[in-house]
């Protein structure tokens, strides 16, 4: 049996659990209330004025104008995260992190009412150590028991097998199904897919026609069924990507400033490859404008790394094929298809870059020892003004 925990408005909640004050308020956390930027979080309080995470903070602040803005911490999250972990790993040594706010955990040898009663403790605990609430799906495999989780929030637990699967969501939208986007959901529409139903008794010739080699496992799941294991996270499951992106102090159309920013958040993403010791292959931008049209963009490096050069120049050349000259509100750049350094064959030590590899990694000797703020790419420092939106890190004092 697998069970699958979601914290509820879990940045929120820890926010109101640390300062009693915020309890029953509507809390709306968010980078620097001072600046632009978006809804990391919103508390349940805060919901019913329609904030959602993502949606800009100017929205947010016209839809709900008593409401309390916190500046996100995301050491004090994840330090709690891995605290309820602990918490999880009293009751099975089967743990795998989804995010920083669920967690799916293998239970063997129960049955489907034992991991419900299994599943109520696990609630009772969160709330009696942390003072937080959780939401749990329980199900036969990760499907299931992530799409139960979402069925009762907050505190909600519910418990599904195969046929109280196909009851509770065959009947709704298609868009419900995990995994489904919006895009996927309208093509899914324009086939007569509705409900997840429709899926799931779709004729899978059709399916593979419509959405290639997806198009049968997206029948499966619409039947609940599932067949992904669940790997523990003290077996050290390998990050598929990292990132990073950034809203701008201001909707901008300025070359120099956008570029100006890709090479900062190309430095940022490499830099912690190279500290966690990845590399990576694709590269990925993400743009959206002035109007909250998102888009995206990859391609893929000849050779893995995790050096700032090749990720820039990539990076820059995305943003000119995508970039129409409008005023652009977000950038984001994401190296994913990762591996590990010591798995790939790390050509930068013996072919021409070997003195670049040696320039960088004492770069990171002096950023580790200084901060990340110490040194910067030269090409940033002309917009490093305009360019405080972008975290530069702060500068720790020298150390003997």
């Amino acid at each position: 049996m697998i069970l699958l925990v979601d914290m509820d408005a879990f940045f929120a909640s820890v926010e109101q659990a640390h300062h009693p004050w915020l309890r029953g308020q509507p809390v709306i956390v968010c980078g620097d209330p001072s600046r632009r930027g978006v809804v990391t979080a919103a508390s349940y309080e805060a919901r019913p004025s329609g904030v959602h995470a993502g949606m800009p903070l100017a929205q947010a602040r016209q839809l709900c104008p008593h409401a309390h803005y916190v500046e996100g911490n995301p050491e004090k999250y994840v330090a709690l995260s891995l605290r309820l972990l602990n918490l999880y790993l009293t009751f099975t040594p089967d743990v795998e992190p989804f995010s920083v706010d669920e967690a799916f955990l293998s239970l063997k040898g129960v049955s489907l009412e034992q991991a419900g009663d299994i599943g109520f403790k696990i609630q009772r605990s969160i709330e009696e150590r942390f003072g937080l609430g959780a939401s749990i799906g329980v199900g036969p495999n990760k499907l299931v028991a992530k799409m139960a989780a979402g069925v009762r929030k907050p505190r909600g637990l519910t418990v599904l097998d195969g046929a109280g699967f196909r009851s509770w969501f065959w009947p709704r939208e298609v868009r419900e199904l995990w995994g489904v986007g919006p895009r996927l959901a309208e093509r899914m529409r324009s086939l007569g897919m509705s409900t997840v139903g429709d899926l799931a008794h779709a004729p899978v010739e059709l399916l593979r026609g419509a959405f290639g080699i997806i198009g049968p496992k997206l029948r499966e799941a619409a039947r609940g069924e599932d067949d992904t294991p669940l790997t523990p996270y003290h077996r050290a499951v390998m990050a598929k990507s990292m990132g990073h992106e950034v809203t701008l102090p201001e909707d901008c159309s300025d070359p120099g400033f956008l570029e100006g920013t890709l090479l900062r958040l190309s430095d940022q993403v490499t830099r912690r490859l190279r500290s966690e010791g990845y590399q990576g292959r694709i590269v990925s931008l993400k743009l959206r404008d002035a109007r909250y049209v998102t888009r995206f963009r990859q391609r893929a490096l000849t050779e893995f790394t995790a050096d700032c050069t090749p990720v820039f120049h990539v990076s820059c050349t995305l943003w000119r094929e995508l970039w129409d000259g409008s005023a652009i509100r977000l950038l984001g750049v994401t190296l994913s298809q990762l591996s590990t350094a010591g798995r790939v064959a790390r050509g930068e030590l013996f072919d021409r870059d070997e003195k670049r590899g040696r320039l960088r990694d004492a770069m990171d000797r002096v950023r580790d020892r200084l901060g990340e703020a110490s040194l910067i790419p030269a090409g940033s420092l002309t917009h490093q003004r305009e360019m405080s939106h972008v975290p530069f890190g702060a500068v720790s004092e020298r150390r003997s």
